[in-house]
């Protein structure tokens, strides 16, 4: 989430290795990884409406379901490694988001992710390398 919201779209396709969602190739051939970091920026201008410059908030809105169309585009060109649970966490969370856009069409999940993700990030519970 920080990654995104500071828009460091190189460390976001390193992390999609580090997850162990993307094969060591993409990052291994120099192009590849350039056109993989490319595609995700895409990507994210799809999913993602940042504010404004003069605007207060400070986390970009987040079109769940754009996200995951987004991702199932690359999914195959770079062979992502979806574990199954993925898949059905990420339904579930598309599903969710739609319930709630139909009560608050301004509801973004971001703004809810982002304090638990920075609570996270600061406390790193589980000693993660990746954190």
């Amino acid at each position: 989430v920080m990654l995104m919201v500071q828009k460091r779209w190189a460390d976001v396709a390193g992390l999609f290795n580090r997850l162990m969602l993307l094969p060591d190739w993409v990052l291994e051939d120099a192009d590849t990884l350039e056109n993989f970091t490319h595609d995700i920026q895409l990507a994210a201008k799809e999913a993602l409406q940042f504010p404004e410059a003069n605007e207060v908030k400070e986390v970009p809105a987040l079109r769940f379901a754009a996200l995951l169309e987004q991702l199932a585009l690359l999914a195959p060109r770079y062979e992502f490694q979806l574990p199954p649970y993925f898949l059905n966490n990420a339904r579930a969370l598309g599903c969710l988001e739609g319930m709630a856009r139909t009560v608050d069409p301004s509801f973004n999940i971001l703004e809810k992710v982002y304090p638990f993700a920075l609570d996270r990030l600061l406390s790193n519970p589980s000693n993660s390398h990746v954190l």
